[in-house]
């Protein structure tokens, strides 16, 4: 993810890269569909049915957010605008939860029903 630059003086707003935050906000969309495509497989693989699928696909979303601040956003004032950024962009979005539900559902049939 490309930092953006500090410049004293001037609004938040002001000193965003719109490209860089752009760049930003793709990879994080990126590894956030790609951690609810893994939990969605895992979670069919094991069996799970009913709502209590859904908690795992909200701790893979942690979980993903945890994995963005361990591997290098330890300041993400530097890449986002704000920590609510980082922690709840696209969680809930309907791609990241479709995805989830798509493989978590072919996943389960595969292995339960088939």
């Amino acid at each position: 993810m490309a930092p953006k630059r500090q410049i004293k003086g001037g609004s938040i707003q002001e000193l965003v890269n719109p490209s860089a935050y752009k760049s930003n906000l793709q990879a994080l969309d990126f590894l956030r569909n790609f951690a609810a495509v893994i939990a969605g497989i895992v979670v069919g693989i094991c069996g799970v049915v009913g709502w209590h699928g859904f908690i795992y696909h909200f701790v893979s979303q942690l979980a993903c957010a945890g994995a963005m601040i361990l591997k290098g956003c330890t300041k993400p004032s530097q890449y986002f605008v704000s920590w609510n950024t980082l922690l709840f962009h696209s969680a809930l979005s309907s791609t990241t939860l479709l995805s989830f539900i798509l493989f978590w559902m072919i996943f389960y049939n595969l292995c339960h029903v088939f």
